[in-house]
């Protein structure tokens, strides 16, 4: 993992969960389902899934997971994430809007990634956000280092180099 000097930071609040509801409304109806018809198949129950189409509650990994399986999407698609890296996952610092001394850092796909892991971290200690309204904040600090990273940054080794320890 290399530090990534950027300010490459996203707040994540309301809008996030509109777009979410905005994506399951699509794909729901390319396949052509009611959203009964969904919230049967994802198991979820029927006003839940009202509740996250009207942007009333906020969903989970968990329903993330339920719905992508259904609609026969990727979560990556529903949360509209956009990917740091193609090598592999980033480091992120995460933290409440209300809470900045406690940042946690989290290894994920994406930004929005991210938070819905910290979110799943949360729900699993069994705590809450301090409001309804409470926003996240999740920040880019580290990147993976591929092999072509190495390779653009130090000389290549030689025959001459090798081997580096001593035969026995």
């Amino acid at each position: 993992m290399r530090f990534y000097e950027s300010q490459t930071l996203e707040r994540i609040g309301f809008d996030f969960y509109c777009d979410i509801a905005n994506n399951i409304v699509k794909a729901r109806q390319n396949k052509g389902l009611t959203q009964k018809e969904l919230a049967e198949k994802a198991k979820i129950k029927y006003a839940r899934l009202c509740g996250i189409e009207e942007v009333k509650i906020r969903l989970d990994l968990d329903d993330l997971e339920k719905f992508a399986e259904v609609l026969e999407v990727t979560i990556d698609w529903l949360i509209d994430a956009e990917f740091d890296s193609q090598v592999g996952e980033c480091r992120y610092l995460v933290w409440l809007e209300s809470s900045t001394d406690f940042k946690i850092y989290q290894d994920a796909s994406s930004k929005r990634m991210a938070f819905l892991l910290f979110d799943q971290a949360l729900k699993k200690a069994r705590v809450k956000y301090n409001s309804p309204r409470e926003r996240v904040f999740v920040e880019l600090v580290g990147i993976p280092v591929a092999e072509r990273d190495f390779q653009s940054e130090f000389p290549k080794r030689t025959e001459e180099d090798l081997p580096l320890e001593p035969d026995d």
